[in-house]
C-alpha cells in the first residue's frame, strides 16, 4: 500500500513524499521534482495489472491536515474498555488488596497500617464494584459489614476516627498525631456510610446491621466539639493533652466536614455562624471578577491549587447541583481543572514535557530522582511530577482531555500496574512511583462512575443528613443558569468546545437551559456552511439534555451548533465533535 503527503522543508519548499507498505513496515521516499514523473509512471504501471486501490491520501500544509476518512480513535467502542479495564483494576485495589479487617491501606507499601479517609473512599468504590459487576452485592455488603465492626471497636475520639489505625483498631501515630481524632477524614469516612447507608436496603440481616451501624456512628460524632467553643472547626483533637490544632478553613479539599457538621443531629451539629466565620471567612473565601487564562475561579488559590480540591468534597456531592449566592460549583471545578491544564500544556517548563496526553497536578508521591516526598503540587508549585488521579479523577469535568491522558498511560508500561497506574510519574526522566495511595486511587474509580452513571452522586445527594447540610451553608435548592449550553466551558486555546460519545451511552450529549419552555431547533452545521443536522425538541423550563448522533459527522472535525430557543433567542458554540 502507498500514502502520499507533501512535507514542508526548511525553506518552506513542499516537496512530494511517498510513503510505502512494504510488508514489514512503512518506508518514506522524499523526491526531489524531477523524480516526481518517474515515480508516478511506474506507481501507475504497477497498480494498472492490480484490482483497483483507492489510497488513503493525508495532505499535509502548514497547520491544516485534510484527512480522507473518519479518526475512530475516540469512538465508544474503542474508549469504553480501555475505561472499564482501568476502573476495575484500581477498584481492585479496594477488594482484593484490601486489609484483612475489610478497610483500606494506606498505601500499598506501609505494612498494615489503615486509612480512615481512604477507608470511607473505599466504600464508594465497593457500591461501584458491585453496581459493575466486578463483585456481587452480597460481596460489597460482607466487606462493608467487616468495616463498620472494624469501625466499631476501634478507637474513637469524641465520636471522631483518627487518621490512621492498625489492625486491632488502635490508633497508629501520624506524625506527631498520637490518639488524636481527625476531623477531617473522618468526615470522608461519613461520606462513604452515609452513601453506603442509601445503597444497602434491603432488609436481610446483614444490610440492617450496614444501617443500624452507620446510624449509630452518625449520632454519636461530636462536630460541635471539634470548634472548641469558637466559630471555626479544627483539625485534630489531642486527647492526651485535651489540646484542638489547625484551623479548618476554606477553599480547598475539607469543604465536606463542614456540610457534615451542619448536617449532624443536635446537640453535636454546628451552627451557621461556624460555617460563615470558620469556613467562608465572612465571605473572604470569595474572589469576584477573577480569571486565569479565561476561566473565572472565584475559590481557592491563585490558578486553583491541587486538583484534589476539585475532587475529595465532590466524591459524593454533585457540584452540577450546587450553588450558593456566588459561585456555582460545577462551573468552579471544570474552571479548576481546565486552569491546571492549560498551565501544564502552554506556561509550564518546557523541560517537563508535559502535552494534551500529558497533564494534571495535585498531591502526590514524588517520581523525580532524587525527590520522591509527597506533596501538594499545583501550576504555583510545580516540579515536573504528574499523578494520574489528577486528570482521571477530573472526568465529569473534562471526559475528552481525561480520556487523552488515560490513552496515554493505559499505553505506557513506566505506569501500568496491579492495582492501577502509578501513583506519580515524570515525562522528563522517564521515571515513575509505582506505589499506590488510597486517596489517589479512591477519586478515580468513583469519580469514573460520576461520569459513567453518576451513581455515587445519586446516593449521597438523596441523603438527608447531607441536603441538611448544604441548605444550612446557604445552597440553592437549585442552581439558576442562564439561557444556553450552560455546563460546556470554551477551551482558551482552541476557542472550541471538545466532545466525544459517551463510552457507555455512545451519544454526543449536550445539556442546555431555557428560560422558557417550548419547541427548542438545534442544527449542525460543518465548515462548509451546510447543515448537516436539523432537529426541534419539546424542551422542559430549566435543564434538559440533547444527546444526539449523525452519519455525515466526520469524527475530528469542527462544527457549530446552533439552538433557537422556545422565546426566539439563538444560542451558537463551535465544537469539536470526537
Amino acid at each position: 500500500m502507498i500514502k502520499g503527503k507533501y512535507i514542508q522543508d526548511k525553506n518552506n519548499h513542499f516537496a512530494p513524499q511517498l510513503i510505502a507498505h512494504t510488508g514489514e513496515g512503512w518506508v518514506s521516499f522524499v523526491l526531489s521534482q524531477g523524480l516526481v514523473a518517474i515515480v508516478l509512471f511506474f506507481f501507475f504501471f504497477i497498480t494498472s495489472c492490480q484490482d483497483t486501490v483507492i489510497p488513503t491520501i493525508v495532505v499535509v500544509k502548514k497547520d491544516t491536515t485534510i484527512v480522507a476518512k473518519n479518526d475512530t480513535t475516540y469512538l465508544p467502542a474503542k474508549v469504553r474498555p480501555v475505561l472499564h479495564e482501568w476502573q476495575h483494576k484500581t477498584f481492585n485495589y479496594f477488594y482484593e488488596g484490601a486489609s484483612s479487617t475489610g478497610m483500606t491501606l494506606e498505601g500499598n507499601e506501609r505494612g498494615d497500617v489503615v486509612t480512615i479517609g481512604g477507608s470511607g473512599f473505599g466504600l464508594m468504590a465497593l457500591i461501584v464494584g458491585s453496581e459493575r459487576g466486578w463483585i456481587s452485592r452480597a460481596q460489597a455488603a460482607a466487606q462493608t459489614q467487616k468495616i463498620v465492626r472494624f469501625l466499631g471497636k476501634a478507637e474513637r475520639f469524641k465520636g471522631m476516627w483518627s487518621h490512621w489505625y492498625k489492625p486491632d483498631g488502635t490508633s497508629e501515630p501520624f506524625g506527631d498525631q498520637i490518639k488524636t481524632g481527625d476531623i477531617v477524614e473522618s468526615a470522608y469516612m461519613a461520606a462513604g456510610l452515609l452513601t453506603s447507608l442509601e445503597y444497602f436496603t434491603a432488609n436481610s440481616a446483614i444490610e440492617t446491621e450496614i444501617r443500624d451501624s452507620v446510624d449509630s456512628f452518625w449520632k454519636t460524632m461530636d462536630w460541635n466539639f471539634y470548634t472548641g467553643k469558637t466559630n471555626k472547626l479544627n483539625w485534630h483533637w489531642y486527647s492526651l493533652t485535651n489540646t484542638l490544632k489547625m484551623d479548618v478553613r476554606g477553599w480547598n479539599e475539607t469543604w465536606i466536614t463542614y456540610i457534615m457538621a451542619l448536617g449532624a443531629p443536635s446537640p453535636h451539629n454546628i451552627s451557621q455562624d461556624v460555617y460563615t466565620q470558620g469556613w467562608l471567612s465572612n465571605g473572604g473565601i470569595y474572589h469576584t471578577n477573577r480569571s486565569f487564562y479565561g476561566y473565572d475561579l472565584p475559590l481557592g488559590e491563585d490558578k486553583g491549587g491541587p486538583l484534589f480540591f476539585a475532587h475529595y468534597s465532590f466524591l459524593g456531592l454533585n457540584p452540577r447541583k450546587i450553588e450558593d449566592q456566588y459561585v456555582n460549583y460545577w462551573k468552579q471545578n471544570v474552571a479548576h481543572t481546565m486552569i491546571n491544564r492549560h498551565y501544564c500544556i502552554v506556561d509550564a517548563p518546557p523541560a517537563y514535557k508535559y502535552d494534551d496526553k500529558n497533564w494534571g497536578l495535585t498531591a502526590c508521591y514524588g517520581a523525580k530522582p532524587p525527590n520522591w516526598n509527597y506533596n501538594a503540587r499545583s501550576p504555583l508549585n510545580d516540579d515536573g511530577v504528574i499523578a494520574p488521579t489528577a486528570a482521571l479523577s477530573s472526568y465529569p469535568y473534562t471526559p475528552f482531555y481525561s480520556t487523552q491522558v488515560l490513552f496515554q498511560l493505559a499505553a505506557n508500561s513506566l505506569v501500568n500496574g496491579i492495582y492501577g497506574f502509578a501513583d506519580a510519574y515524570c515525562p522528563q526522566t522517564s521515571t515513575s512511583e509505582r506505589k499506590h495511595l488510597a486517596i489517589d486511587q479512591g477519586p478515580i474509580v468513583v469519580m469514573m462512575e460520576n461520569y459513567r452513571s453518576g451513581l455515587i452522586w445519586n446516593l449521597l445527594m438523596k441523603n438527608e443528613h447531607v441536603n441538611a447540610g448544604l441548605l444550612l451553608a446557604g445552597i440553592k435548592e437549585k442552581p439558576v443558569y442562564s439561557q444556553g449550553f450552560h455546563l460546556a466551558t470554551i477551551n482558551t486555546i482552541t476557542n472550541e468546545y471538545d466532545m466525544m460519545r459517551h463510552p457507555d451511552r455512545e451519544l454526543y450529549e449536550l445539556d442546555y437551559d431555557v428560560i422558557t419552555e417550548g419547541n427548542t431547533t438545534f442544527k449542525i452545521i460543518n465548515a462548509d456552511n451546510k447543515v448537516i443536522r436539523d432537529t426541534t425538541i419539546n424542551a422542559v423550563l430549566g435543564e434538559n439534555l440533547w444527546s444526539f448522533n449523525n452519519k455525515d459527522i466526520i469524527n475530528g472535525k469542527q462544527y457549530t451548533i446552533t439552538m433557537c430557543a422556545p422565546d426566539g433567542r439563538e444560542h451558537n458554540m463551535v465544537v469539536r465533535l470526537r
